[in-house]
């Protein structure tokens, strides 16, 4: 079986207390948060797949040059999440 994976761009803004607000901002919706670098990735992964996984056409990926930064700590990372996946774990809903 084929699989769907995509990578797009997050941005990772710390709050403090290693705690991170991840945004997508090529994905409509794509914002998350996490405790700590690991499980801020998870869940920017999980909540990439979510808002992606039943769309048949995929938003335009920004360079990270086009990608502004405030002067806050925030930086850019790519982030993964297949899409095939994530399908078989929900049940047809429209986000």
């Amino acid at each position: 079986m084929c699989h769907r994976i995509v990578t797009y761009l997050a941005i990772f803004k710390p709050l403090g207390n290693n705690v991170y607000v991840i945004n997508f901002p090529d994905v409509k919706g794509g914002i998350t948060e996490g405790e700590g670098l690991r499980e801020s990735m998870k869940m920017a992964a999980d909540t990439l797949a979510s808002r992606l996984y039943n769309k048949v056409e995929l938003p335009k990926c920004s360079k990270e040059s086009e990608i502004h930064l405030p002067d806050d700590g925030s930086f850019v990372a790519p982030v993964s999440a297949d899409l095939t996946e994530a399908s078989r774990d929900r049940i047809n809903y429209k986000i």
